[in-house]
């Protein structure tokens, strides 16, 4: 198959839709995701670098829990 080469099409907008609600939590504010401790530990660490906040995570479940605490 050969594949045609374009020119000059434009690139749409990304829509990047949040998947986890860490930009509107307050201190003491929490979430649970179905997700294991890892994967919130490593969301946590992320976020709270992005945004100069911090969050923590423990398992809860079979899932995790995610609180922001400063």
């Amino acid at each position: 198959m050969e594949y045609k080469i374009e020119k000059n099409i434009p690139i749409p907008k990304a829509t990047k839709k949040r998947l986890y609600p860490f930009e509107k939590m307050q201190v003491s504010d929490s979430f649970y995701a179905d997700i294991n401790i890892n994967h919130a530990t490593a969301l946590a660490r992320y976020w709270s670098k992005k945004l100069g906040t911090a969050y923590t995570a423990r398992g809860e479940g079979n899932g995790a829990r995610i609180w922001r605490i400063r």
